[in-house]
């Protein structure tokens, strides 16, 4: 980064948005020593409750920026979900146990506290400026770059980046510069939030109650916060619905908490919308600036956080000559799907929770019942199978010959390394590209492997041998080896050996299983061929 005796700054990439999707960025390049300049017109990160839910893919992902444990500290980890009928029956019940990737399922926080923390942490990197109370005016692209005008304190300030993300929400300006149009709907119906300091519910799930006289929600959160939200009916009006007495009247009939100390009251609406393009050649779209999701499947803000890990590695890979703008191509085609089928499950969501009438409800309801009587049917919602995994079809990946591992992210189990010492596989992967094998001949196998080929410079090799399995003789000291001892690699290493590519955002690249026919360096030249395929 350059700063130039008038103000201006030369920086590589350029954040507009310092939300919880931009901030992310920021630290991912940063960790990548990429020169950033993050913008964001108001003077603090938010102060007020926001989203209050955040999944296992983003604390993996709040694990790759080193700050999993100061973010967990300010996060009650672990809660489900009890959908009741409008006589107070519970009908079906969402406790997932997966550690699949490392994290309970399902978290509750306070965007408060994560932005703060994510905001303090930037001091890690000399190189990213944070530039607060900085209104983004204009922005300029050409073929080599991006300017942007800004203004602090009435003074204009100019940046000029190699590329920039707009991640500056649902009314972004980032959008309207690529001439980007929101596709989809946004709905009529009107939910009125409220945020408690303190609770005197001790129910620790969300309770839904699906009473088409009126649809609510309540959500423990971290420290004994609570939040309700209720469905208003269309002859409430926003400002008298937003009345103390009108609330404590709410709360009454929804519990314990009537006199409880409310932190915020807000009416919202909600959207199902995405941008018909994410990018120009420089600027890329991130978050809500991208795609809006209705509250119900809580997975906005995470939404966000997957794009931005998707995205920062690719930046990374360009502005620091590794790859070619190639691989920025699949950022849209490898996110856009996934984001919507997220946006469609939180409408059937709903769907449920918002019945029409009774004799709806019943139905649904009675629906959820019968289910409960086929146990696959019963952990399949219980477990919450039904939210669409993470699985990319195209984009910077190769076909696996029926594996269905490439596009995936990749387990994470903990490893039990041959001194008995245990880790996460993501810190033994580090920050960028790993070569990891999977089976009984794990470690035989990867010391075949010439990382050096595929073209990504020195990457960490991992062998990950079953559970039930001691660790052969080493055979390469620079490969990590443990066990898996959390089992998640069983199904995977039943039929033999697999070894795999694994991306820095923790999904699969490059997946072959090994056997007479192929050999570590045919998966390496697989690799090899994949990579080069951004230079073109």
């Amino acid at each position: 980064m350059t700063d130039a005796q008038d103000g201006s700054l030369t920086c590589e990439v350029a954040i507009v948005g310092a939300g919880p999707t931009g901030m992310t960025i920021a630290h991912l390049l940063g960790q990548a020593g990429v020169s950033v300049v993050l913008i964001e017109r108001n003077a603090t990160t938010v102060t007020q409750p926001r989203a209050v839910s955040i999944d296992d893919e983003a604390l993996r992902t709040m694990q790759a920026i080193d700050l999993a444990d100061e973010i967990i500290a300010d996060v009650m980890l672990d809660y489900g979900s009890n959908y009741f009928t409008p006589n107070g029956i519970c009908f079906a019940k969402v406790e997932p146990t997966t550690r699949e990737y490392g994290y309970p399922r399902r978290n509750a926080f306070t965007q408060p506290k994560l932005e703060a923390t994510l905001r303090a942490a930037l001091v890690r990197y000399p190189h990213v400026a944070p530039l607060f109370e900085h209104d983004c005016e204009s922005v300029t692209e050409d073929d080599a770059g991006v300017d942007l005008v800004l203004r602090h304190e009435g003074r204009e300030r100019r940046i000029r980046a190699s590329y920039v993300v707009g991640s500056d929400g649902a009314r972004s300006k980032l959008r309207q510069v690529i001439g980007a149009k929101l596709e989809g709907s946004t709905y009529k119906q009107r939910w009125l939030i409220v945020d408690l300091a303190e609770t005197k519910e001790r129910f620790r799930q969300t309770r839904v109650m699906c009473d088409p006289a009126r649809p609510y929600i309540t959500l423990p959160g971290p420290g004994g916060i609570r939040r309700y939200e209720f469905m208003l009916h269309e002859t409430e009006s926003e400002d008298a619905s937003s009345t103390p007495e009108f609330v404590r009247t709410l709360l009454a009939a929804a519990g314990p908490d009537a006199d409880s100390p409310v932190v915020r009251r807000q009416v919202y609406t909600f959207h199902a919308r995405k941008a018909d393009k994410w990018n120009s050649r420089r600027i890329y779209l991130a978050g809500d600036a991208a795609h809006l999701s209705p509250p119900f499947a809580g997975q906005g803000m995470n939404s966000g956080i997957r794009d931005a890990h998707n995205l920062a590695w690719k930046l990374a890979q360009v502005v620091k000559g590794r790859m070619g703008e190639a691989v920025l191509r699949s950022y849209q085609r490898e996110r856009e799907p996934h984001a919507w089928a997220l946006i469609e499950l939180a409408m059937n969501m709903g769907r449920i929770m918002m019945p029409k009438s009774l004799r709806q409800a019943s139905l649904v309801q009675n629906a959820f019942r019968a289910a409960s009587l086929v146990p696959p049917l019963q952990a399949y919602f219980a477990q919450m199978k039904y939210k669409p995994k993470p699985f990319y079809r195209e984009g910077f990946l190769a076909a696996d010959a029926g594996l269905a591992l490439s596009g995936r992210m990749l387990a994470q189990p903990w490893i039990e390394r041959r001194d008995r010492s245990r880790m996460r596989l993501d810190e033994a992967a580090g920050h960028g590209f790993a070569i990891v094998a999977i089976g009984p001949e794990a470690q035989a196998m990867v010391a075949q492997v010439d990382a050096e080929v595929i073209g990504l410079g020195p990457l960490p090799r991992i062998a990950v041998v079953p559970q039930k399995m001691n660790l052969a003789p080493r055979v390469d000291e620079d490969v990590v080896e443990g066990r898996d001892l959390d089992g998640l690699f069983v199904p995977l290493a039943a039929a033999g050996d697999v070894l795999v590519l694994l991306r820095p955002d923790r999904y699969v690249a490059v997946a072959t299983r090994i056997t007479g026919s192929q050999t570590p360096g045919s998966f390496v030249e697989i690799c090899r061929r994949l990579v080069a395929t951004t230079r073109v």
